[in-house]
């Protein structure tokens, strides 16, 4: 009998340390994570995401679409509680979510037809962050506490806060949100981990430089990007913050990381800046009247003066989708006198890459195609048995 209580006690256990977060940057969590993410292409696109589900995952909940669009899941597997964020839809709404970036304070006050929305997302009061977001919040918050309440009360308070684009962006604004309530809105037990895909940048420097401090070290948030893949580069923004002292330091000590395209995009926009700041103000006002016809009067902090965003700490690089090689014009096959021109190597590929089309921008944004570069780079078996490689747009 002891032996066996020994024994029941020791599985217990076992199962008490698999439950548990650890802090560091684990495969196993960015691929199961980024599969839950194409949930919703799958549901759009075939009706059903049971194919792309990881086993042991079991959905527990869907929130209905509220104020800009926005949705999220909750997921269970094995003690452990998950929030995926839906990313952006071709509504109106949703877009202009994304493009209301003009910055707020980080703690502040929303009212949505005289209801209002405390919130707090960092402490640091020359931090700033991404109004639309915030505003997303607003319709998103009540909801999320419940949900969350709903594990606790299920013994789960090891949480994965995860989304890919406009998700991913959600997830970090969530967990910065999360960090500031107080005990009697959310158990001070919970532990939270955070994965966001691709999203775009969500708040200033100084707002990163908090962020990364609370939930980066150690690391328990992470930013998993696509080199190729523009959207984690936007809001456009003037970057004063970080241009001077880091493309000029690298130029000035020749370090590897110096980019030509980079320092001139961003001398640009340092240059202009006073235009992109005007600018962003302008489209906040235009996107405001647009949000009250759909949603009711809208009360907003008032916004800063500036417009200079920056990336949160513990980026991933993982590797850009290889499409096939297409030529621009095929009959170059047939011409004698360009095929002694042109180079080719012993795959039959030209050297001169301009002879091909380049695969849309957009198609390295897509879930599907985040996922198959992380089976690439840290699963190669499972990516080579994979039959479809890479996401096209389907055909009408």
């Amino acid at each position: 009998m002891m032996k066996f209580l020994i024994l029941f006690f020791a599985l217990l256990s076992f199962q008490f340390v698999k439950a548990q977060l650890q802090p560091g940057f684990e495969k196993n969590e960015v691929r199961d994570l980024i599969q839950l993410c194409n949930s919703f292409t799958y549901l759009d696109l075939y009706g059903s995401d049971d194919e792309i589900i990881p086993k042991n995952y079991k959905k527990v909940y869907t929130s209905p679409a509220c104020g800009l669009d926005n949705l999220f899941q909750v997921y269970e597997k094995q003690g452990i509680g998950i929030v995926n964020f839906r990313g952006s839809t071709s509504k109106k709404s949703s877009w202009l979510e994304n493009l209301y970036a003009s910055m707020i304070p980080v703690k502040g006050k929303i009212k949505v037809n005289g209801k209002g929305f405390d919130y707090q997302v960092g402490k640091d009061t020359s931090g700033a962050v991404h109004a639309g977001y915030v505003l997303a919040l607003n319709f998103l918050h009540e909801d999320l506490l419940k949900q969350i309440k709903t594990l606790n009360d299920k013994g789960i308070y090891n949480i994965l806060i995860t989304g890919h684009s406009q998700g991913g962006a959600l997830a970090q604004m969530t967990r910065a949100y999360f960090e500031y309530l107080p005990n009697s809105k959310l158990s001070k037990k919970n532990v939270f981990k955070v994965y966001a895909f691709a999203n775009p940048m969500i708040g200033n420097q100084k707002f990163c430089d908090e962020y990364s401090r609370s939930f980066c070290n150690p690391a328990m948030s992470f930013v998993i990007l696509n080199g190729e893949d523009i959207v984690p580069r936007m809001p456009i923004s003037y970057n004063d913050s970080t241009f001077w002292q880091t493309q000029l330091t690298n130029l000035l000590l020749d370090r590897d990381e110096f980019s030509k395209s980079n320092f001139a995009a961003e001398g640009l926009r340092f240059l202009f800046k006073d235009k992109i700041q005007s600018l962003a103000k302008k489209m906040a006002t235009d996107i405001n009247a647009q949000l009250v016809k759909e949603l009711g009067d809208i009360e907003m902090p008032r916004f800063k003066e500036e417009i200079n965003y920056s990336q949160t700490g513990n980026r991933t690089m993982i590797s850009s989708t290889e499409y096939p090689l297409e030529l621009k014009d095929p009959s170059i096959l047939q011409n004698d006198s360009l095929m002694k021109i042109y180079k080719q190597d012993k795959e039959g590929v030209f050297e001169d890459k301009s002879l091909y089309k380049k695969s849309s921008w957009g198609l390295q944004h897509k879930p599907y195609n985040y996922y198959t570069a992380i089976l690439k780079d840290y699963f190669p078996e499972d990516y080579h048995r994979l039959d479809k490689k890479f996401f096209v747009l389907p055909k009408l």
